[in-house]
């Protein structure tokens, strides 16, 4: 619609301007030019023409022609000028002097194609050929250089010049286009770039009837070409067309509008589309007609459809995930606990003394079941991870302090092999605000690679410093190093360099991969130098001040509940021995924690489910009681339920003891108002805790325990 509007108004504009030749033309008829619009004749005409006789200033003398003419040149906005036949400057007014930036010295008896662009001059030179024959020029487009070298758009409409009814030669009359031209430019591109467009782009007057459509219309309606045209923007939309088109105006009037809207093609097959709208107004602000652009947003639906079922599997198989995890968990750790709490029984000699060979047999029982258990946990710690499940528990770590911890507990391991450990950490080193626990674990997890990869009699150690607000941890060795092409997988879980069945060093591929995790988890990274054959540096970059936020991890925290509410039940008298009652179904754990607890000076009763135990305490009065969750009949939680409905039992503590070990299981244990929590395998020393806060009386522990 626009371009039309503006090709009226270039008609209408070049009307004008070629009155203003004819008026002019009339005017030059009744007065003859002077000496200073004469010309001096080229030694060769192009055509065979009569020599004009020199004009002179006599010609002038009528007062009403020659003042009429004079005051319309010099106030023209319009390029006034003439040539002789050679095509000689002999007159320019003064608007054409601005254009071009020159004085009358500098144009007067010079070629006029002087100051055209080179690539008109040819086209000009022809043009003035053309005029000479035809006796007119009408509309002519060129382009003038003026002084500073700028291009100057201009369109002329010319005439000849008589004298005596010689020819003279020319009067021509130039309008700067530049502004028009450029225009015309911007207007040529946004008509190529509907033209081109992907979306379907319309303009409709106001009551919807189509006055441009682009080709991609066509090809998104399914609609022949030119067959829209007159037609309405209704057949675009099913059903209720028309009442859509007069809504679509109407939001375009009142603003603009984009949206999601039901189309139908020619054929009745529908589809959604992405409609955006907008108002075109006249010169007076008026709204004259609108646009509408539409976009086939049918694959678009289908791939978010098809992303939702995705989530809906990742979900899903986050969820089986979880579940296995939980699951495996359970079933590894309940016969585990067994091994270990037993085997450390064992050492202990409680119910008789052992050989020196049962001892070692022994310790390799728990050594074994303590290489297990560290796998179990790398694999939940990598899980919970990965699920934004592990919090931070952030503190003030002395850095020098926990490298010793943690070369303390590699130091057997290297101690077997007669590898040394060196730590070269300066005194300065600021305190590092972050989780002890998982630093500590980081530069275990290091060490222990650095020993396990390095050739017997060898070296490994630890390094420090910091560096623009980070500290930099480096544990390196000088043993077989790693190849360039191989260091892609070192941080992948599961992945080994050597997996083949013949590989010499034993291990699940989780500890790099979760010492990454670890250090992203701070803030930080982990990164590793090596050279094969020569051994490798892997470096910890933690910050030193870590943001609170990213402490919290990505799990929302965690239940809170007081874990030292003291003993809720009247405090012992003399030698009297705290009652404990444990609920358990595996008959190896309940037989391994009523011994353990029996040693440590308790009375154990044992329920293998939720009905022998609410019977028993009927008739009995117990201190604390030890629940399991995964009980046969009866879960721990139901349990729990009905023990707080009762009166006489609502505030006996309840300690969950489970193999359910994701963070998950603790949240919902202390959530459901268990005092506090333990996972399988117990850890002692918290086992002790706990006793001593809900039962007030310290466990007798023997050195082995």
């Amino acid at each position: 619609m626009s371009i039309e509007l503006d090709r009226e108004t270039l008609a209408h504009e070049n009307q004008r301007l070629q009155r203003r030749v004819n008026e002019l033309e009339r005017l030059l008829a009744a007065a003859a030019m002077d000496a200073a619009m004469g010309a001096v004749m080229p030694a060769k005409a192009p055509h065979p023409v009569p020599t004009p006789p020199v004009a002179t200033r006599d010609y002038w003398s009528s007062p009403d022609s020659t003042a009429l003419f004079r005051a319309y040149v010099e106030t023209a906005n319009d390029m006034v000028y003439t040539v002789d036949l050679a095509g000689r400057l002999t007159f320019m007014n003064p608007y054409g002097e601005r254009i071009l930036g020159c004085t009358q010295a500098d144009w007067l008896g010079r070629l006029c194609l002087d100051f055209v662009a080179d690539r008109y001059k040819l086209p000009t030179a022809r043009a003035f050929e053309n005029l000479m024959h035809t006796g007119e020029l009408i509309d002519f487009e060129f382009a003038l250089v003026n002084r500073d070298g700028q291009e100057i758009q201009m369109q002329v409409n010319g005439q000849l010049l008589h004298c005596d009814g010689q020819l003279i030669g020319g009067l021509g009359i130039a309008r700067d286009i530049t502004e028009r031209k450029r225009f015309e430019q911007q207007l040529q591109m946004l008509s190529r770039a509907l033209e081109s467009c992907h979306d379907s782009a319309a303009i409709a007057d106001l009551t919807g009837r189509l006055l441009y459509v682009n080709p991609a219309t066509y090809r998104t309606f399914g609609y022949d070409a030119d067959a829209l045209e007159g037609a309405n923007a209704a057949v675009f939309y099913p059903d209720a067309g028309a009442d859509q088109v007069t809504w679509l105006a109407r939001q375009a009037r009142d603003g603009g509008w984009s949206g999601e809207v039901i189309c139908q093609r020619q054929g009745g097959d529908r589809f959604a589309a992405l409609v955006s709208v907008g108002s075109i107004c006249n010169e007076d602000g008026q709204a004259i007609a609108f646009s509408i652009v539409s976009r086939d947003i049918t694959d678009q639906k289908q791939t978010q459809a098809e992303l939702a079922a995705k989530n809906i599997d990742l979900e899903r198989a986050s969820r089986l995930k979880s579940e296995f995890l939980a699951n495996m968990s359970h079933e590894l750790r309940t016969p585990l606990t067994a091994i270990l709490g037993f085997s450390s029984l064992l050492r202990q000699q409680l119910y008789g003394p052992l050989n020196d060979k049962q001892k070692v047999y022994v310790e390799q029982i728990r050594q074994s079941g303590d290489h297990l258990l560290s796998l179990i946990n790398d694999v939940l710690d990598l899980s919970k991870v990965e699920a934004g499940q592990t919090k931070l528990e952030v503190a003030p770590v002395n850095v020098p302090e926990l490298c010793e911890e943690a070369i303390n507990l590699v130091c057997p391991q290297a101690r077997s092999r007669a590898i040394s450990i060196a730590c070269d950490l300066p005194k300065s080193l600021p305190v590092l605000m972050a989780d002890p626990l998982r630093v500590r674990q980081m530069l275990v997890n290091l060490l222990s690679n650095a020993v396990k990869f390095s050739h017997d009699g060898g070296a490994v150690g630890v390094q420090g410093h910091t560096e623009a607000g980070y500290l930099l941890l480096s544990v390196w060795d000088r043993g077989i190093g790693i190849p360039e092409g191989d260091r892609h997988q070192l941080f992948q879980p599961f992945q080994q360099l050597d997996s083949s069945l013949a590989r010499r060093h034993q291990g699940t591929g989780l500890g790099l991969a979760l010492t990454r995790q670890l250090a992203e988890l701070h803030g930080g990274t982990v990164t590793v130098e090596s050279v094969l054959g020569q051994g490798s540096t892997f470096t910890i970059r933690l910050p030193l001040h870590l943001n609170p936020s990213r402490a919290e991890g990505r799990s929302g925290g965690a239940a809170t509940r007081s874990l030292s509410l003291g003993p809720s039940v009247p405090p012992l008298e003399g030698e009297e021995r705290p009652q404990l009652l444990i609920v358990e179904d595996d008959p190896y754990n309940a037989q391994l924690l009523g011994d353990l607890l029996d040693s440590w000076g308790y009375d154990v009763a044992v329920m293998p489910d939720g009905d022998r135990a609410l019977a028993w305490l009927e008739d009995n009065r117990a201190h604390l009681v030890f629940l399991d969750i995964h009980l046969p009949g009866m879960d721990g939680f139901e349990i729990l339920r009905r023990l707080r409905r009762d009166d006489r039992w609502r505030s006996l503590p309840v300690v969950a003891a489970t193999a359910l070990a994701m963070a998950s299981d603790r949240f919902d244990c202390l959530s459901a108002g268990m005092q506090d929590y333990l996972s399988k395998p117990l850890d002692y020393d918290r086992l002790a805790q706990v006793l001593l806060t809900y039962t007030g009386v310290p466990p007798r522990r023997g050195e082995e325990d």
